[in-house]
Order: structure tokens, then sequence, then C-alpha cells
């Protein structure tokens, strides 16, 4: 049961980055691609959201390790409160802090990933009537570094919060558990790393004589 729970959650995620595959490359065209992409999207959070409240007490918040955790981290969120567990005081207070900082600061890290998204999706729906207001290569690469930064600096200044008493998430808690959120964050500065490396990457090829 316990690697089953864990081959769920990895299944489970394994959604995120494929929508992002499609609204960033567009395999299918820009139309085709965008209405896919919304559909699993917001079809992600049917399945999802239910799956973590379900296993919220058998899996650690913070690591993802399978079993009964010994210490509770009751996280409210836009469902209501949820009582996750974590499997040791250690794992409780770094989840406390990831959820006390992003509460905190959720208006520019809200803004820092929903206006790019927002930017990318309207100039792929522009593409495809037929109107390419900006070009998609530069629309992704906006959307790459923008997101990149924040997620990226999210992962790492957490560290430096306090605890949060009674944690809030404003963002979707049962993204960050199908992984464990330390898991996730780690999928954060590997990916925001390598899109931020790119970017600078491309901009040197772009300007080199």
């Amino acid at each position: 049961m316990s690697s089953l729970l864990v081959l769920q959650g990895l299944a489970l995620f394994a959604f995120i980055p494929l929508v992002l595959w499609l609204f960033l490359v567009q395999p299918l065209g820009p139309g085709l691609s965008l209405a896919v992409g919304l559909v699993i999207m917001f079809g992600h959070r049917l399945a999802a959201a239910p799956w973590s409240a379900r296993h919220a007490r058998e899996r650690c918040l913070w690591c993802g390790r399978p079993g009964a955790p010994s210490h509770d981290v009751p996280v409210i969120g836009g469902s209501g409160a949820i009582r996750f567990g974590a499997c040791r005081a250690a794992h409780a207070d770094a989840a406390r802090r990831f959820f006390g900082f992003t509460y905190r600061n959720r208006l520019p890290i809200g803004l820092g990933i929903f206006v790019p998204l927002a930017v990318l999706l309207g100039g792929t729906l522009l593409r495809a009537l037929g109107v390419e207001a900006i070009s998609h290569a530069a629309n992704a690469l906006h959307f790459r570094v923008v997101v990149g930064a924040i997620v990226l600096a999210t992962s790492i200044a957490y560290r430096s919060a306090s605890p949060a008493e009674a944690p809030r998430s404003a963002f979707p808690v049962h993204n960050l558990f199908l992984l464990g959120v330390r898991n996730t964050l780690w999928v954060f500065r590997i990916v925001g790393g390598w899109w931020i490396l790119d970017a600078v990457m491309n901009v040197i090829r772009g300007i080199r004589p």
C-alpha cells in the first residue's frame, strides 16, 4: 500500500509538467494544445484534491514518506481545513515555515506566477485565432524566466521565515502533497534554475557576433 501511494502521487503530479509542455511547446498547435491543457489543468483538481484529502494522514506532508504521521499539520486552504501529518517534528516545523512564508507573500508570488500564465495563455489564444501580437518564443521565454525566478526564490527564501501556528495555504495544497512539499521544492529549484540558465544562454547566443 505504501509504494502504491507513492506511485499514485507521482502519476497525479505528472499531469502538471504535461500541462506545461502543452502550453510551452504546443505540440498539437496553439488551439488544440491550449484546449487540451486547460481541460487537464481544471480536471486535475477534481482527481488530485480528493486523493490528497483522503490520504492526508497516510503520508508525511513534508517528505512524502508513507506511514502514519506522528505530528499534526492542519492546513487551511480554499476547500477548508485538512489535517495533514508529518513523520517527525522537524518536518512539521518545515511545513509550517513554508506555508507561513508563502501565505504572507501570496500577493507577489501569485502575481509572479499567474500574470505570466495569463499572458502566455492569452497570446496562445490570439495565435489560435490568427493574431500573433507577440511571438510564441518570446512569450514562452517571458513565462519561463519570471515563473522560474519566482519558484526558485520561494524554494530558498522560505527557510528564513518563522513557522506558522495555524498554517494557511494560498495555493492548491494538493499539488504540493502529491510528492511531498520538500520534493516539490526540489523540482522548483531544478526546473526554475534550468529555465533561467537556458534563457541566459539564449540571450548570449543572440548577442554573440
